[in-house]
């Protein structure tokens, strides 16, 4: 599995992820995510928490 398939995995729960939980996949997760946004249409949301420190969440449609 690539870079951005576990990444990608891992955002699928719909729950924040830290950069520390990123940075064993890749250090370059912010490249990772701007392409599953620009090229794969996902809805990753950053959230930061304090200064300098943010979270990447995916927003999953809830099916009915």
């Amino acid at each position: 599995m690539n870079k951005k398939e576990r990444i990608r995995q891992l955002l699928l729960d719909g729950q924040p992820h830290s950069a520390e939980e990123l940075v064993p996949i890749t250090w370059r997760f912010n490249a990772v995510i701007d392409s599953l946004r620009k090229d794969d249409g996902y809805n990753i949301k950053t959230i930061r928490v304090a200064h300098n420190v943010y979270v990447y969440q995916m927003i999953v449609e809830q099916t009915a």
